[in-house]
C-alpha cells in the first residue's frame, strides 16, 4: 500500500550548470501531472509524462525542474580579464579585415565584451542531455515513491487496527440486538396491563405483534454484510497496486449498513455503539482518501 503524499529530489551536475528535478505528490482521485521548468525544455514533458504514467496510478504530481549556473573560476572574478579581452578583440579585428571593413577599439566595445564574458552560460541543448535528465527524473521519482511507501505502511497499520475495532463493535451490536424483540414484548405486555387489558404472553395476538416487530428490527443481514465488508477491507489492504478507490467504496458500504442498523435499533446501547462505529468509519475514509 502506498500513500499519495511524497517528495523526491535529485540533481544532475554539468560543467556550467546544476539541474535539479523535484517531484511532489498529493492526493487526488485520478492522476494529474503538472510541470514547471524552462520553456526551452518543454519537449522534456512528453517522455517524462509517459514514464510517470507507467509508474504512478493516482495523485497530483508536480515536477519542478530548476537550473542553476555554477560559480565562475577565480580568474573570471574581476570585471576585466586582459588575456581574454585581448583575444576577443584580435578575433574581431581579423573578422572585420576578412570582410573588408575597418576596425576600431572603443571603450564601449571593451565593456560589452567584458560583460559578455561575465554573463551566465546558455542552457545546454536538451537533446544532448535528455538521457541524463530522464535518469535524474527516475531517481527523484524513486525517492518520492519510497516516501509514499513508508507513509502507506503507517496508513495500513491504522486502517487494519480500526477495522479490527469495528469488528468488535459489531460483535457487541449483535449481542445487544438479540434482546430487542424480547424487550419490546415485555414493554407491550406492560402497556396492555396498564390499559387493564389482560392478555397472556402466549396469546396469538401478542405473538403476532412480537413477530412483526422482530421482523422490522431484524439486523442479522446488516451484521452479516458488515462482517463481509470488513473481511474484504482486510483482504484489500494486503493487495499490491492501487487499492484506495476500492477501500473508499467498501467504507461507503459499511457506513450505509450502519445507518440502516441505527434506523432499526430500539436499544440505546446498540445505537450508541453503531454511532461510534460510524465515527470510526469516517476517520478511515479520511485516511483512505490518501491511499493510492
Amino acid at each position: 500500500m502506498k500513500s499519495m503524499t511524497g517528495y523526491g529530489r535529485s540533481s544532475l551536475n554539468l560543467i556550467d550548470h546544476v539541474i535539479s528535478i523535484e517531484v511532489y505528490s498529493v492526493n487526488k482521485k485520478g492522476l494529474e501531472i503538472v510541470f514547471s521548468g524552462p520553456k526551452e525544455w518543454q519537449a522534456f514533458e512528453q517522455p517524462a509524462t509517459t514514464y510517470l504514467k507507467q509508474n504512478l496510478e493516482r495523485g497530483r504530481i508536480r515536477v519542478s525542474l530548476t537550473i542553476e549556473a555554477t560559480k565562475t573560476d577565480d580568474k573570471h572574478s574581476t570585471l576585466f580579464n586582459d588575456e581574454e579581452i585581448d583575444r576577443d578583440l584580435k578575433d574581431l579585428e581579423d573578422f572585420f579585415k576578412d570582410k573588408g571593413h575597418s576596425f576600431e577599439i572603443t571603450a564601449d566595445l571593451v565593456l560589452q565584451i567584458s560583460q559578455l564574458r561575465k554573463s551566465e552560460p546558455g542552457l545546454p541543448k536538451l537533446d544532448e542531455i535528455m538521457d541524463k535528465l530522464m535518469e535524474t527524473l527516475k531517481d527523484s521519482t524513486l525517492e518520492m515513491s519510497s516516501m509514499r511507501e513508508k507513509e502507506g505502511s503507517s496508513i495500513f497499520d491504522e486502517l487494519k487496527e480500526r477495522t479490527n475495532r469495528l469488528e468488535e463493535m459489531v460483535r457487541q451490536m449483535e449481542e445487544g440486538s438479540n434482546e430487542m424483540a424480547n424487550e419490546w414484548k415485555t414493554k407491550l405486555l406492560e402497556r396492555l396491563r396498564k390499559a387493564n387489558l389482560s392478555l397472556d404472553s402466549d396469546d396469538d395476538r401478542v405473538l403476532k405483534e412480537v413477530a412483526l416487530f422482530a421482523e422490522k428490527c431484524d439486523v442479522s443481514e446488516e451484521i452479516s454484510r458488515l462482517r463481509s465488508h470488513f473481511a474484504q477491507i482486510l483482504s484489500t489492504l494486503s493487495l499490491d497496486g492501487s487499492v484506495g478507490r476500492k477501500i473508499e467504496f467498501l467504507l461507503q458500504e459499511v457506513s450505509r449498513e450502519l445507518n440502516t442498523f441505527c434506523s432499526k435499533s430500539t436499544r440505546t446501547e446498540c445505537t450508541s455503539i453503531a454511532l461510534d462505529a460510524r465515527a470510526e468509519v469516517e476517520k478511515m475514509r479520511e485516511q483512505s482518501m490518501n491511499v493510492e
